[in-house]
């Protein structure tokens, strides 16, 4: 099975484009977009005291909370944030130490710090992480039940120098775009006050809707990327779709679940002030891995578990083999 299988069959994802530019040019994008979109056009029913939340994220494309976490638990996942940046200065810059994706943005990680931890610390996990809420609303909007863990990190962003003010944007994050063309949920936790100062969130709110104006701004994105791998928007690329994006300001312990089939894009920094977030990623759901990884005790359960553990278990196997022969060379 592994030998027809690519090594990122489970955990791949549909891309936002897909296809050279004859197929984009004959409509593949569109139809891709309809069928991903069709059957979830509205959000799931939920239990009557989420019913506002869901309602406010199909509408708006984005759910605002202010002081989501009792003062308690909010202050414990900003300590397990804090411990687990100990030790390290947004101010200190090494180049040889820069993440791949990193690399790619050379010029603006020179400007501005950034840091990734994805931790296991006990609060951040069974209040955040495992948060039932956020789960129920998310399984809603998305249409698809989740079987995994959803990618967690926290993530501090800083500005190193208040030099190059067009730093933020050589970073494609600084411009509006739509991650994928079909729901896919992120949720973010301010761990400190955020304002068009440090770089706040930006969402177009209503911009998640698949409308036919929509779809034809997609199609003509589809074929530009397809013949030139550019998918930059403007903001009055937005504003002509009738979208306007909006910085998401909030005082700490604000969260918000944002639908990044939206347009959004990430503020930039005017002052040396941090961003801190405590963050979750759903886009898993859309995986093989989780759709295989079914918790029931069925025959049908037991079968996809075990094509999963045989597919990983492969996946080891060459890597130890690769490995191996790296040390023989």
């Amino acid at each position: 099975m592994s030998a027809i299988i690519s090594d990122d069959f489970l955990d791949k994802s549909p891309p936002l484009y897909s296809g050279g530019v004859l197929s984009n040019v004959l409509g593949l994008h569109i139809f891709r977009t309809l069928y991903l979109n069709i059957w979830r056009m509205k959000p799931k029913k939920v239990k009557d005291e989420l019913k506002s939340y869901v309602e406010t994220l199909d509408r708006d494309g984005i759910l605002i909370i202010p002081d989501f976490f009792p003062k308690d638990i909010f202050e414990q996942i900003r300590k397990e944030f804090d411990e687990s940046y100990s030790g390290w200065s947004p101010f200190d810059y090494n180049e040889e130490e820069l993440s791949k994706r990193q690399k790619d943005f050379p010029e603006y990680f020179k400007t501005i710090a950034e840091k990734i931890i994805s931790p296991n610390t006990p609060v951040f996990t069974k209040y955040f992480v495992n948060n039932e809420t956020i789960n129920e609303i998310t399984t809603a909007v998305v249409h698809r039940k989740n079987r995994l863990t959803p990618h967690h990190h926290f993530w501090y962003l800083q500005r190193r120098t208040l030099e190059n003010e067009k730093a933020g944007y050589t970073h494609s994050a600084a411009y509006p775009h739509a991650d994928v063309p079909y729901p896919t949920i992120k949720v973010f936790l301010y761990l400190n006050d955020v304002d068009e100062s440090n770089a706040a969130y930006i969402y177009a709110k209503g911009s998640h809707k698949m409308t036919l104006q929509r779809l034809l701004f997609e199609y003509k994105l589809s074929v530009r990327y397809a013949k030139t791998k550019n998918d930059i928007v403007t903001d009055e690329d937005i504003a002509k779709l009738g979208y306007y994006p909006e910085s998401i300001c909030g005082k700490a312990n604000t969260l918000f679940i944002s639908n990044n089939m939206g347009y959004h894009n990430r503020g930039d920094f005017k002052t040396l002030e941090p961003r801190l977030t405590a963050q979750l990623d759903y886009r898993h759901l859309e995986t093989w891995r989780n759709t295989l990884s079914r918790n029931d005790t069925d025959m049908i359960s037991k079968v996809t578990r075990r094509i999963v553990k045989k597919i990983d278990k492969a996946k080891k196997k060459k890597l130890r083999a690769s490995l191996s022969n790296n040390n023989m060379s």
